[in-house]
């Protein structure tokens, strides 16, 4: 079960970057903080390239990371965008909503068939959403109508099809996980590189100011530890998806705590029967298998 003890430890390390993440783009410009963000990765993954420890790979290999990093990158837009409008407590329990989406992903696509426990589970965790939306309700007004809680949604179903994506190439197409996680990297900033020069620096004097803040780095070496203890986890040819997505999602129990400690946010009861409605839900998925 050692995948299991790395996907807990993948949830310890990105609960501690989701708090780096919110320092970094509270107050701040987005896309410009997501290309530093990206640059510091691939500059902390680049010795491992240029040392040889990376296999070589075909073009069709490179064409699938290009693929991965477009999805997360798209994630990581609408996410970051969100979290930066939405209080943490919020956007990170709409975040630990990804295995219900990978669920449905996994029916509608792969085939699978979930267990009734585990549908139990999906109807606990739809339940506590709506709990947490008459919580936002009393923080932000309108919560579905709220354009960024959309957009904190729409990034998580695209975390989720990441996660069905990551199990297809480490799993059937055999990919080395480390290589996987240096080439993603490097595609990465190239992907926010271009988001930012298209679509942020022609209207920099328009928008929210950018500061250049030394928890960029943080947010880099968290999500590098944190990716790699999840790509090791998948790559195990006994890993679950399904559980390893569970679990990661427990990260939600550091964000929600910090957010309301640290960041002073509102303590509603709704938030908290939310959160554990969303984590037994979470616990009748994993179970159900």
């Amino acid at each position: 079960m050692s995948w299991l003890i790395l996907a807990l430890a993948s949830a310890f390390f990105l609960g501690c970057y989701d708090l780096a993440k919110k320092k970094s783009v509270q107050g701040n410009a987005v896309r410009p903080v997501l290309f530093l963000c990206s640059a510091f990765y691939a500059l902390l993954m680049l010795p491992v390239l240029l040392t040889g420890h990376c296999e070589s790979l075909p073009l069709q290999s490179h064409i699938y990371l290009i693929g991965k990093a477009a999805i997360v990158g798209g994630s990581w837009i609408l996410t970051y965008n969100a979290l930066a409008h939405l209080p943490l407590s919020i956007a990170t329990t709409i975040r630990a909503l990804a295995p219900v989406f990978t669920i449905f992903i996994a029916v509608t696509f792969m085939g699978e068939r979930p267990f009734a426990l585990q549908w139990a589970g999906v109807a606990v965790c739809i339940c506590s959403y709506i709990c947490l939306s008459m919580a936002g309700r009393k923080e932000m007004g309108h919560f579905f109508s709220n354009g960024w809680v959309i957009c904190m949604v729409l990034g998580t179903i695209l975390a989720s099809c990441s996660g069905v994506y990551d199990k297809f190439i480490l799993q059937r197409m055999n990919f080395e996980p480390l290589t996987v996680q240096v080439w993603f990297a490097i595609y990465m900033t190239l992907w926010q590189f271009a988001v930012c020069a298209i679509t942020w620096f022609p209207k920099r004097k328009t928008t929210t100011p950018f500061q250049f803040r030394w928890s960029f780095v943080l947010v880099a070496v968290l999500l590098l530890v944190a990716d790699r203890c999840y790509f090791l986890s998948v790559s195990d040819k006994d890993a679950l998806i399904s559980l390893v997505t569970v679990f990661r999602r427990s990260s939600v129990l550091i964000s929600f705590v910090a957010g309301l400690l640290f960041f002073k946010e509102r303590k509603s009861p709704l938030k908290w029967v939310a959160l554990f409605g969303i984590i037994t839900g979470l616990c009748m998925i994993a179970l159900g298998k």
